[in-house]
């Protein structure tokens, strides 16, 4: 399965907008796994820009669906497994 993710980002005092379509594992489950997938290239980003502070403004999955919020957790705990 092939998804899109939008992502708009500040990396210190510039703001970004990357947009991915990402080749996904089976089983896929929906915005929890869009979100992982997120936050892997978000930190692909981050080391790019040589590890700026990153503010996460927005990511939407499929053009409709707001995972900011998750996306954020990950960021914050630096854990693909810790969202909670």
């Amino acid at each position: 399965m092939i998804i899109n993710i939008d992502i708009h980002l500040k990396l210190e005092d510039e703001y970004y907008q990357k947009g991915g379509r990402f080749s996904t594992l089976s089983p896929f489950n929906g915005a929890n796994d869009a979100a992982k997938y997120a936050y892997i290239y978000i930190k692909q980003i981050k080391r790019e820009h040589g590890n700026k502070e990153v503010e996460i403004e927005k990511v939407i999955y499929e053009g409709t669906v707001d995972i900011t919020v998750e996306v954020q957790k990950l960021y914050r705990n630096g854990n693909l497994y810790l969202v909670k």
